[in-house]
């Protein structure tokens, strides 16, 4: 048997054993259930020796979970709002990841805790979400000042995160729909001095 079958074999029995770590993750944060190694590895039926040979903390488990999910990948959201105007495009980029937190609320909310009790500094959070806003302004001929630029993306990358779902649904009592209403009526009010 070569070398480069058992490297290739190896290789999938260990992204098959990460699908069922983040699987048992998943399933845990859906059922309300502790995210806790123990909790994890009896979900999963390995052994938590098994689970630290992938990741060294739950909080690594979180933030891989978050991916895991199917986060919007900037680069598809590009070519899927590309070519439309300013608020059609950036709604459309809003409502991409405001379906994503609302079909994983309770993991994103999860991602979110980990990410702030952490001292990691390779763990950020929201990339995905100012890449994609910040891509997409700059494709689009915008007349600004380079600062309102800059502003018109933190705002907009601000009103499709979870923060502000914790903010509209938690604090204020919104469903998901009124929650997205809202944030839409949001970004329309401050895309109407751009228009």
């Amino acid at each position: 048997m070569s070398d480069s079958h058992l490297s290739s074999g190896r290789k999938a029995q260990k992204q098959q054993t990460r699908q069922k770590i983040l699987k048992a993750a998943n399933d845990l944060v859906k059922n309300h259930s502790p995210l806790n190694m123990d909790e994890i590895a009896k979900e999963a039926g390995i052994s938590r020796a098994t689970i630290y040979r992938y990741y060294s903390n739950t909080e690594e488990i979180a933030t891989e979970l978050i991916l895991y999910l199917n986060v919007p990948d900037s680069d598809k959201l590009m070519s899927d709002w590309e070519g439309q105007n300013l608020n059609d495009g950036l709604k459309g980029i809003q409502n991409a990841y405001l379906d994503f937190i609302f079909n994983n609320e309770i993991p994103s909310k999860k991602f979110l805790g980990a990410i702030l009790s952490s001292v990691d500094p390779k763990l950020e959070r929201g990339q995905n979400r100012i890449t994609s806003v910040r891509e997409f302004l700059a494709s689009k001929d915008i007349q600004m000042k380079p600062e309102e630029k800059k502003n018109l993306s933190v705002i907009a990358t601000l009103l499709m995160g979870i923060e502000a779902v914790i903010v509209t649904k938690d604090v204020c009592g919104l469903d998901n729909q009124k929650s997205r209403e809202v944030l839409n009526w949001a970004l329309d009010r401050i895309l109407q001095g751009y228009e």
